[in-house]
């Protein structure tokens, strides 16, 4: 991800225009690694920047009741676009990213999902072709589960975490990130209520530790840091 100085994800530095160059970066960056991983898995809040945060109708499900069963669409796609949406927000309108975004274009859309979803919500994915995944009764999610599940089904075995800081931060705290790849831009954000790289409310838990493997001052001016996961014997 790319991230202020100061370790934020989201605030105003976004919109400097100094900011645009590192942002160049870290999309062609990602571009590249979802050629090899072939899947990437963000937040709503993140997605909802390709869905333009459009809601859906689904009044015409009203009524209609839905198991709490993991839905698997039909695909041909061999890439993945993995959405963590406990509540059940993001308005999709087919099964695939559509041409806003060409590198990304044609990656099957997968949602996962509570149990506290609404049922005319789930009809309507299933009507559009949207494979969904339950990992827990509410929020938080179990992202462990998650995961399970995206290698049961799909075969996954390698994962492209890509935010925001939320979504980060539960993986974190399950332990599940093995690499951490930044792009530091030279900017500060300074703000409280930005969010961080790895946002939590849990405060408690023990987190993995990680050692630098890899330093790059870019052209841009921006800092590559390539971060390991240091394994601690069982």
């Amino acid at each position: 991800m790319a991230t202020s100085i100061d370790g934020k994800v989201t605030g105003s530095f976004l919109k400097n225009p100094h900011f645009a160059p590192h942002e160049h970066i870290w999309f062609t960056s990602f571009y590249e690694l979802n050629k090899t991983m072939k899947n990437w898995i963000c937040g709503r809040v993140s997605f909802e920047l390709l869905t333009g945060g459009r809601t859906v109708d689904t009044s015409r499900f009203k009524g209609q009741k839905m198991a709490r069963e993991d839905f698997i669409a039909p695909f041909d796609e061999a890439r993945f676009a993995i959405a963590i949406d406990p509540d059940g927000k993001l308005g999709w309108t087919q099964n695939t990213i559509g041409n806003e975004y060409p590198e990304l274009q044609g990656d099957h859309i997968i949602t996962v999902l509570s149990e506290n979803v609404a049922d005319e919500y789930l009809a309507y994915l299933q009507e559009i072709g949207v494979s969904y995944l339950f990992a827990g009764q509410q929020k938080p999610l179990c992202v462990k589960t998650a995961l399970d599940k995206l290698h049961r089904y799909f075969g996954l075995e390698q994962f492209l975490l890509v935010g925001g800081g939320y979504a980060n931060g539960s993986f974190m705290q399950a332990g599940l990130i093995d690499t951490i790849s930044l792009i530091q831009a030279p900017l500060v954000e300074s703000d409280s209520h930005s969010v961080s790289l790895f946002q939590s409310d849990n405060a408690e838990q023990a987190l993995p530790t990680y050692q630098l493997t890899d330093t790059e001052v870019l052209e841009s001016g921006s800092l590559k840091l390539i971060y390991e996961q240091i394994k601690q014997e069982k």
